[in-house]
């Protein structure tokens, strides 16, 4: 999946959240697209960042959702490699601190572990991908 594939369905969940979002329980689909990403490949920032800040201002009304996770997962994650090796529980810890506006900007906690389940099979579906590709 590419980024331009990415950055297409992000866009196409921002359309579904808010066309069903009084009719149907779902996942911030974008937010699950961004994030998982960013937790595949840290080398991705640069694209998942307009496309994170569109979908603050679009869902949130505000830039503080996912884009400043956006700019602080690369320098942490490379950091935190670098002291403890790539590893799955403090990308773990980051999915969590990244999902945290969806409940600060008032989504219910059901749509909130709706969000954190799409993102784990997104997340290794693009790491396998980016890994196929090296």
């Amino acid at each position: 999946m590419t980024a331009l594939g990415v950055l297409l369905l992000a866009a196409l969940g921002m359309a579904c959240n808010l066309a069903f979002a009084q009719l149907v329980l779902q996942p911030d689909w974008a937010l699950a697209l961004l994030l998982g990403a960013m937790l595949a490949h840290r080398g991705v920032w640069w694209w998942v960042l307009p496309m994170a800040m569109a979908h603050d201002l679009v869902m949130y009304r505000s830039i503080w959702g996912l884009a400043p996770w956006t700019l602080l997962l690369p320098w942490l994650m490379a950091h935190l490699d670098f002291r403890l090796g790539p590893g799955l529980p403090q990308r773990m810890i980051f999915m969590l601190l990244a999902l945290a506006p969806v409940l600060y900007f008032h989504w219910s906690v059901e749509a909130w572990l709706l969000t954190a389940l799409a993102v784990v099979p997104i997340w290794h579906h693009l790491a396998d991908y980016y890994a196929q590709r090296a």
